[in-house]
Formats: structure tokens, sequence, C-alpha cells
């Protein structure tokens, strides 16, 4: 009669098994998973990090520091940040099923979960600000208007551009010679280093006399006045203004591909809180006892209770004999 209640209690351990082994395979694939996003992560920081020190050590720095160092310098913090956030989750999904030490499995992917969903909304922020940049970058080259009012982002871009000009222009060692070598290459020939320079009267930097060369004193009137009165006529005394298209143009082309990153670094980072999520829930597989015992086909009795049995005669006798003045004393008497 218990020949059925084995055999269903053998082939519920088998398939119970399994399914432990399916699971157990499926848990070291998305571990491996995870790793591999974890590799494109640290890539991808490696490369900010070393973006970062490019422009703070290069020529970027010269064409308008402030906002180049502050660029330099998130950029440079949010790759080391990835790096570490990287190293976190390596640990935690190494130490996945540890439950007995002080930071388990666990702990450490939660705390690596909720790291990773921070970048992730910072870079969803980048995302959107950007592409509504290149948007609007987009729609001012489509238009083809040089007397298109300027967007936030040109506001703070054609300053900077106007005084680097004028300031390199009007300066016999220039700060940065690459800016110049840029506009002679890609701006219009009536704003060029060899048609606009003064000679050597560098303190009197006016080039109003030259009719065909940007105004410094008109220009300055003209971008203090843009956002009360656009005037396209006033503003085409603006480095700027003259180089708009192609100014333009280098930004859309540099920022593109930035773009391309972001949008595919939020996509890894999107998988790895999935993968992370299942790692969490994962539990390591149990032995048969502990399958048969949570399924109920094996039930564990409490142990009973051993009756003392009363000790033998020869017990009694030997105890007697080994007591000191007993029986062996007397024999000797």
């Amino acid at each position: 009669p218990n020949l059925p209640r084995r055999a269903n209690e053998k082939s519920t351990a088998l398939l119970l098994r399994r399914s432990a082994l399916t699971m157990s395979r499926m848990n070291a694939g998305i571990k491996c998973g995870l790793m591999l996003a974890n590799c494109a992560l640290a890539i991808i920081a490696l490369f900010t990090t070393l973006a970062a020190v490019l422009v703070l050590t290069g020529q970027w720095e010269d064409f308008d520091p402030e906002t180049f160092q502050t660029f330099a310098t998130w950029s440079l913090v949010i790759g080391v940040c990835l790096l570490m956030v990287t190293m976190l989750g390596c640990l935690g999904a190494i130490n996945q099923i540890d439950r007995s030490s002080f930071c388990t499995g666990r702990m450490l992917l939660g705390y690596y979960q909720i790291l990773i969903i921070v970048v992730l909304i910072v870079l969803v922020r980048l995302q959107v600000e950007g592409k509504n940049t290149l948007d609007s970058i987009e729609f001012t080259l489509d238009s083809d208007d040089t007397s298109l009012e300027y967007d936030k982002f040109e506001k703070i871009i054609a300053p900077k551009f106007n005084t680097n000009y004028f300031n390199d222009l009007c300066s016999e060692y220039p700060s940065s010679g690459w800016f110049f070598t840029w506009v002679d290459k890609k701006c219009p020939a009536t704003m060029s280093s060899t048609q606009c320079t003064l000679g050597s009267d560098w303190e009197a930097c006016d080039t109003s006399s030259n009719g065909s060369c940007p105004s410094e004193n008109v220009c300055e009137v003209a971008m203090d006045n843009i956002d009360n009165n656009f005037n396209a006529g006033d503003l085409d005394n603006c480095a700027y203004q003259r180089c708009r298209f192609e100014v333009l143009t280098f930004i859309l082309d540099e920022m593109e591909p930035v773009l391309e990153i972001l949008e595919t670094t939020v996509y890894i980072l999107l998988a790895m809180i999935f993968l992370t999520c299942l790692l969490i829930c994962y539990n390591p597989q149990d032995d048969d006892r502990k399958v048969l015992e949570k399924t109920g086909v094996l039930v564990e009795h409490a142990p009973r209770a051993k009756k003392k049995k009363p000790p033998s005669d020869n017990r009694r006798r030997s105890t007697q004999s080994s007591r000191p003045g007993s029986g062996h004393r007397n024999s000797r008497l």
C-alpha cells in the first residue's frame, strides 16, 4: 500500500528539483546580463571621465572657462559616480544569495537600484533639455531666416561668441588661436581675421570704420536691447549673427552623438533596474527534504520522549557494591 505513495513522493521531488534547476540557470543568466550591463555602463563612465579631462586640459576651456569648467566638472563627477555604482552592482550580484553577513546581497542590490534610479532621473532630465535645444536649433536652421529671434540657448551663447571674437581680434596675443582658425574656415569672409584685423593698433580696436567687418560698439548696444527690440540690422554688426547658422550647425553635429549616448545609457539603466528586481526576488534552491516539507509531502513529527527503564537487579548489586563501606569491607571481615 505504501508503494504508490513513495512513487508519488519521488515524482514530486523530481519535478521540484527540475524546476529549481531551471530557476537556478535562469538566475545565472540574469546575473550574467546584469554584469554585462554594468560593463557597458562602466565603459560609458570611462569615456565620460576621459572627455571631462580633455575639456579641462584642452583649448575648449579658453573659449568659455565658466561654462566648460562647470560642464567638465559635472561630467567628471557623473563619470566617477557611475563607476562606483557599477562596482556596487557587481558586488551585490556576486553576493546575491548571501544572507548571513551584515551587507547581504539583497541589501547591496537594493542600494544599487536606488542609485540607478537617481542616475536615471538625472539623465532623463538632461536628455529632455538637450532634445528641446536640438529641436529649437533645427527649427532655426530649417527656417533659413536671419531675422528670427534668438531662443533661450542662443541668448546664452551669442554674447560669449561675440566677446571671444572681439577679444581675440583686438588682442596682440589671442587666448585661443584655434577659435579664429575655426572662424576663418567656417564663417563668412566679411568677419575673417585677415580682413578685419587692425594691424598694430590694438588699443584702438574699433572696426566701425571698416563697414564690412563686425562692430563691437554697435553690437553691444544691439545685444543690450535684444529682449525689448530684436533688430537684425544692428545685430549684423555682431560676430555671432553673421556666423549664426554655421555655429548652430556645428553645435548640432556635436550634440547629436551626445544625445544618442544618453539615450543608450537610459535604456541600459532601465534594463539594469529590471534585472536587479529579478535578482532581489530570487531565493536559492532548497534541498529535497526542504522541498518535501514545504509541499507537505513530508511531515516531520516531534520526537517522542523516551521512557526511563527501571534498573535491573545486577545493576542494583553493582551500585551497592561500589558504595564505600558496603559489601567488600564486610567480605574481608
